[in-house]
């Protein structure tokens, strides 16, 4: 793995630690390095979220193969 790789995972890494699953998206980050964008919470309110489906609904399907 090259250093720009290991820079850019450790980077990945440190984020998620820090921030966690909180963002639905992130649409940039601040000159400090903050991230800005759209919350899970805002996304929930919004109906940006889909519900889980359900994995029986699948099996229904006609399938040629």
């Amino acid at each position: 793995m090259g250093k720009r790789k290991r820079i850019e995972k450790s980077w990945e890494e440190l984020e998620k630690e820090f921030y966690g699953d909180s963002y639905y998206f992130i649409a940039g980050y601040t000159s400090g390095g903050a991230p800005y964008g759209i919350t899970m919470e805002e996304a929930e309110e919004q109906g940006l979220l889909e519900e889980e489906k359900n994995d029986d609904a699948d099996k229904d399907l006609d399938l040629p193969f």
